[in-house]
């Protein structure tokens, strides 16, 4: 409950302690010469540069640092039991790194990748003991195998022996992440700082400006936490809330409410609407007192509460929508043209996707024996016919969702529902909740108007108005679908970024995402909006493999301006084979079976139900014939020295989350495991 007030609290101590050492701390004469502390940071750095000239070595040295510093940190708060300890220490280290003559770009990548490890040490500190022991080894013993491997000797061999080596190791630990960057990163040490600082205010300002990216790091953690915004790198549960009212006293009310209902003689003709509060002063068809005062009981029932608790979080705020909530009856199925009708086109039900840190839930609360209607959402996938009882909810903006007629299958009673509309969110993001709960209220009013103007058309105005009505909910639907409005946001902001600060933003931005959506996704597994995470990895994957093929054209062809005087026949030859082999591998599993469809329980098939080749030949074929295709690129001289660590990059993900699917690494039992004990 505290999240917020932490947040703030540490962001502003932050501010105050730059801020003091910037006014405190002494200023070197502006000279073009190095500072003291840059020169010291460049003589650290050669030195490290000479023990790791190799790239393979450097790039095995991205993956085992952040693991050694991850259960490092975990472990420390496991011990601690709170991670605000190593949180306010990251903090204090990454400030501190702002005076010690590293430039700039290597400070901002250095103090992003220490507010990662950070982040990843919370969820990791629930780990046994031993699992901790474990991976920090994996962590230190393979920056030492990367250095035998390699045939380079360890920095840490220059000083083994001396008497100081205590305060060079101590030295070589604080400085061990900005080095492993400087072994990358071309220098710019006019000034560390970027500019000639001149008075405090001036360092106050730069400091600060180095540490942005840092600060938005915990923003976006602090943000994602709970669900109130997710990124395309996390894990994403389905938004698909279900539960069932079986209290004495919610049964009751349901039925207080049909028996009513029913009294006021619904038509057999169109769809019959009941507002909880009268959208417009005109409105007549309003509940009395006594079934409000039911509805009321249900809309905040525990059971519906908890549902929601159990999704987000109990210090979240739920907010009922009164302006939007009805009772709508839709006629025995023997009569045609009714309003269910217009909601069989596949469809998102609000426009405001884009509002963030709040959403707004339609639920669905079934009165009656319905076996005719079905809500199906084809994105998740799930679908559900609503029964007495029955709570159906989700996000009116965000959810691709439609209606279904059950073939075999006929109401021949009325099918009575309550329409109950909420806004969640947490307390820090009150604004952006009422904002929310009002547009949604104004909206739904506004189309409901529209809906009644465009149901029975007869100008030649109404059936344009009608024909745009159907067009539009099809466009929405379709970017969702095919692309998702998160994705185009996360897209249109780092395309904004790479073509004014820096292509490469762009680039490792959008390369390693689906690396990373797969471990998240295959650590959690329950609950997955399962369409979503296919529909966002093929297009993270693609978008990965798009950009490493435009840069090897770029190499073989010098930029486009010649055809290649020779061709990289065993480097294309592994591309072509990588990727036919992957290709064929896809179709032996099929789609769903390829992206964790049997380990996510959306595929009824054992585990290792494809014995033929490449199965039973190659492990891990998929992983394997992908990383040999990525090979085949990097094998190009012209590619390798222009984009030296890319592919080094793309490897290690792709053998980092081998490991996971090897040793079945996840939240859950092992599907083995429980296969044998079901048997």
């Amino acid at each position: 409950k505290m999240q917020a007030r932490r947040l703030l609290g540490a962001l502003a101590l932050m501010l105050c302690v730059v801020g003091a050492v910037g006014f405190w701390g002494k200023k070197a004469p502006p000279a073009p010469k190095l500072t003291p502390a840059e020169a010291h940071f460049v003589a650290l750095g050669d030195k490290f540069k000479s023990f790791h000239k190799d790239p393979v070595n450097i790039a095995l040295h991205f993956a085992t640092t952040p693991l050694a510093l991850i259960a490092a940190v975990s472990m420390a708060n496991k011990a601690c039991k709170t991670s605000l300890i190593t949180m306010a220490a990251t903090v204090l280290y990454c400030i501190s790194l702002t005076d010690k003559g590293i430039p700039p770009q290597n400070v901002v990548a250095s103090t992003v990748m220490m507010a990662a490890i950070g982040i990843m040490a919370q969820s990791t500190q629930c780990l046994s003991w031993g699992v901790h022991v474990a991976i920090f080894l994996v962590g230190y013993v393979g920056q030492e195998l990367a250095h035998v491997a390699t045939g380079e000797p360890t920095m840490q061999s220059s000083y083994q022996g001396d008497a100081t080596f205590l305060s060079q190791l101590g030295e070589h630990t604080y400085y061990l992440v900005p080095l492993v960057f400087d072994a990358v990163m071309p220098r710019h040490m006019d000034r560390a700082s970027g500019i000639e600082t001149k008075g405090w205010m001036m360092d106050w300002m730069v400091r600060v400006y180095h540490l942005l990216p840092f600060m938005a790091v915990l923003v976006m953690n602090f943000v994602s936490k709970d669900g109130a915004m997710c990124f395309p790198w996390q894990f994403q549960r389905s938004r698909v809330l279900m539960c069932k009212l079986t209290s004495k006293e919610d049964v009751e009310a349901l039925d207080n409410i049909r028996s009513w209902t029913m009294k006021q003689g619904p038509s057999k003709v169109t769809s019959s609407h009941w507002w909880h509060t009268p959208p417009t002063p005109e409105t007549t068809l309003v509940l009395p007192d006594a079934q409000r005062q039911a509805f009321d009981k249900i809309a905040k029932c525990k059971t519906i509460t908890d549902m929601f608790y159990n999704a987000f979080s109990p210090s979240w705020t739920i907010d009922v929508l009164n302006g939007m909530n009805e009772v709508y009856v839709s006629s025995p199925s023997t009569v045609k043209k009714t309003s269910d009708e217009v909601f069989y086109t596949k469809h998102i039900d609000g426009p405001y996707y884009y509002v963030p840190f709040a959403s707004c839930f339609r639920m669905i609360i079934g009165m009656d024996a319905n076996e005719e209607i079905t809500t199906v959402f084809d994105m998740v996938p799930t679908e559900q016919a609503a029964q007495k009882g029955d709570v159906l909810a989700f996000d009116f903006h965000r959810e691709c969702h439609y209606i279904r007629k059950n073939e075999g299958k006929i109401n021949k009673d009325f099918r009575i529902v309550l329409k109950v509309h909420y806004c969640v969110y947490p307390k820090w993001a009150m604004p952006f909740g009422l904002l929310l709960g009002w547009l949604s209220t104004r909206y739904n009013k506004a189309f409901r108007a529209l809906f009644l103007f465009t149901i029975s058309p007869n100008t030649a105005f109404e059936h344009f108005s009608a024909w745009n009505v159907v067009f539009w909910t099809k466009v929405v639907y379709a970017i969702e679908a095919w692309f998702g409005y998160n994705n185009v946001a996360y897209f249109a902001g780092l395309a904004l970024l790479g073509a004014y600060v820096d292509y490469r933003i762009f680039m490792v931005g959008t390369s390693f995402v689906h690396y990373l959506r797969y471990i998240n996704t295959y650590y959690h597994r329950t609950n997955v909006a399962y369409v979503v995470f296919k529909r966002d990895v093929l297009i993270f994957k693609t978008a990965a493999i798009a950009q490493i093929a435009f840069w090897y054209a770029h190499a073989v062809t010098s930029g486009f301006t010649a055809w290649p005087a020779q061709l990289d026949t065993v480097g294309l030859s592994m591309i072509l084979g990588g990727y036919a082999l992957s290709v064929y591998t896809t179709h032996q599993l099929g789609v769903d079976g390829t992206y964790f469809g049997i380990e996510l329980g959306f595929v009824k098939a054992k585990l290792h139900y494809v014995q033929s080749f490449p199965y039973g030949v190659i492990p891990h074929p998929m992983m394997v014939s992908q990383m040999v295709a990525l090979l085949g690129f990097h094998k190009l001289d012209a590619f390798r020295t222009a984009w030296p660590y890319l592919i080094p990059a793309h490897l290690c993900l792709y053998f980092i989350h081998m490991v996971q699917e090897h040793f079945e690494i996840h939240a859950g039992k092992p599907l083995l495991a429980a296969r044998k004990a079901a048997a």
